[in-house]
């Protein structure tokens, strides 16, 4: 009996969850096709009213959640942030001061100073099966969001590959955050979530989490992609790591100034600040 290799697996596990396990059926489906389909999961829309930042995390625990909330956070505003990260790797488990339950369409919400925060209730096995987030946000009608903050969760190859909200909410939107770490493995899933992101949207931000630039090991450094470089020279934003957060994860305590300052510098460079928030590129900032 032949060995299967691991490439070949991924292959059939994306073809499963593309529906290509048909006879007949060989090539995936186009990146950007968002024809709407009635429903609650694959092909299904949303429409949250405002507009959607995306924040993408490169790999499993690079910090996405912590940065969405924190942006969320800097901008003192109502904001909206919903999760739609799989069954068991939720960081918004901890972080609401107010937790109001189940919204009895597949969410669970809660609250935090100003911030609506929304979790799925259970896992879900593709980002297609995702109920689309309630239509209310639950909050005073005359102090409604002004922005959405999406923590997509999923990785970027099953998510383009997809269908429905979730993915059409990433690909559609005019800007995105980029969330990586100073290492090896963080900066080459870096180029590849900007290759499956290619043609990019108007800003692109990236937030590193770790050291700063100019301390970054040597093999971080020589592993930097084309796509990567250019945008590292002009929207790089650096995360400190917090020893204390990294222990303790997401939970109901202040969250740490040096990644209060950082959210704020992408608010800055998204220009994501009261009426300025709507449909345009920020002016660019050189972070060092």
């Amino acid at each position: 009996m032949s060995v299967v290799s691991v490439a070949e697996l991924q292959r059939a596990w994306l073809a499963v969850q593309d529906g290509r396990f048909r006879p007949g059926a060989t090539d995936l489906p186009p990146r950007r096709r968002h024809a709407p389909q009635d429903g609650a999961g694959e092909g299904s829309t949303w429409d949250p009213g405002v507009p959607v930042l995306p924040v993408l995390g490169c790999h499993g625990s690079a910090g996405a959640t912590t940065v969405a909330v924190a942006v969320a956070t800097a901008l003192e505003l109502q904001v909206r942030v919903v999760e739609a990260s799989p069954a068991g790797s939720s960081g918004l488990t901890g972080f609401a001061t107010a937790e109001l339950g189940e919204t009895g369409s597949g969410w669970v919400r809660g609250h935090r100073d100003l911030l609506v925060l929304d979790r799925l209730l259970d896992g879900y096995a593709s980002p297609d099966q995702i109920p689309v987030p309630d239509p209310d946000p639950g909050l005073d009608p005359r102090a409604a969001p002004q922005l959405t903050v999406l923590d997509a969760g999923w990785p970027m190859g099953p998510l383009v590959r997809s269908a429905g909200w979730l993915r059409a909410s990433v690909l559609d939107s005019d800007r995105v955050v980029l969330v990586t770490t100073a290492t090896v493995p963080g900066l080459r899933r870096l180029e590849g979530v900007l290759h499956e992101l290619d043609p990019h949207p108007e800003a692109v931000v990236v937030a590193v989490q770790g050291p700063r630039r100019r301390r970054w090991p040597r093999e971080v450094v020589s592993c930097i992609g084309p796509r990567t470089r250019s945008l590292l020279e002009e929207d790089l934003v650096e995360v400190p790591h917090d020893p204390g957060l990294a222990v303790r994860g997401l939970d109901t305590s202040p969250l740490p100034g040096g990644v209060l300052s950082a959210a704020t510098t992408i608010a800055q460079l998204l220009q994501l600040a009261g009426s300025s928030i709507h449909h345009q590129k920020g002016s660019t900032q050189h972070v060092r």
